[in-house]
């Protein structure tokens, strides 16, 4: 077997280890920064109920380190993963799908921790409508690759039968990609104009329409499907 070939079996981490290491150091100064700029008795907020109200506080060291240290793991998770599954070259052929989500959800951790120390430092921005809006970006790519993906353990609807019929999955691909598209757009349009508890049922039921229906879908298509 080739050197190509091999490499082409799996899915390369490099784009998403490098994007994580970005992340640790932006949100490391960010740390660093509060560290020095905020008082040792300091409240700041750490969660946000579906009002956009904060339910929870935490202390200076917790709210400087929690998001960083998530982040951390989530990135080792996500590189060992693929390593770990089946159907690897699939895997690979997803890549996008994958790196989507995990670039992704890396930029929005960034974005909420640097807004909770500015906040905390005395600024004044809209933590849950700046969520939405990235929520809304993610959901866009997302739903841009999700049908590009092909049947694999880690990216896309992964049910019982997208695994077991390909037809299956490349239509309930196609369907998950859609509707998270169009969830994507509607927060986007919506996430600095609807009331905050609007905007939190909005995103709330387009998620469970997007993740319930395509796996409803993808039973329908599989019962027939004479390949399965």
């Amino acid at each position: 077997m080739s050197k190509n070939a091999v490499t082409e079996d799996r899915l390369d981490p490099r784009p998403g280890l490098i994007a994580t290491a970005a992340a640790l150091l932006l949100t490391g100064g960010i740390s660093l920064w509060g560290w020095q700029n905020l008082p040792d008795d300091v409240r700041v907020p750490m969660h946000w109920g579906a009002s956009g109200e904060v339910d929870r506080f935490g202390g200076k060291t917790e709210s400087l380190i929690t998001l960083p240290l998530i982040m951390l793991g989530l990135g080792l998770f996500l590189a060992i993963v693929p390593r770990l599954t089946p159907r690897r070259q699939n895997t690979a052929a997803s890549k996008y799908v994958y790196l989507a989500a995990w670039i992704g959800v890396l930029v929005l951790l960034t974005v909420i921790h640097a807004v909770t120390i500015i906040n905390a430092a005395g600024g004044d921005l809209p933590m849950v409508r700046i969520i939405m809006a990235l929520l809304g970006v993610l959901f866009l790519a997302l739903g841009n690759y999700m049908p590009k993906t092909r049947s694999n353990w880690i990216a896309g609807v992964r049910t019982p039968w997208t695994l077991d019929s390909d037809l299956a999955w490349r239509r309930a691909n196609r369907l998950g990609g859609i509707l998270f598209a169009v969830l994507g757009l509607v927060l986007l349009l919506t996430a600095f104009i609807v009331p905050v508890p609007a905007l939190a049922a909005i995103a709330l039921a387009g998620t469970a329409i997007s993740a319930i229906v395509p796996v409803v879908y993808s039973w329908w298509v599989w019962r027939s499907d004479p390949s399965r």
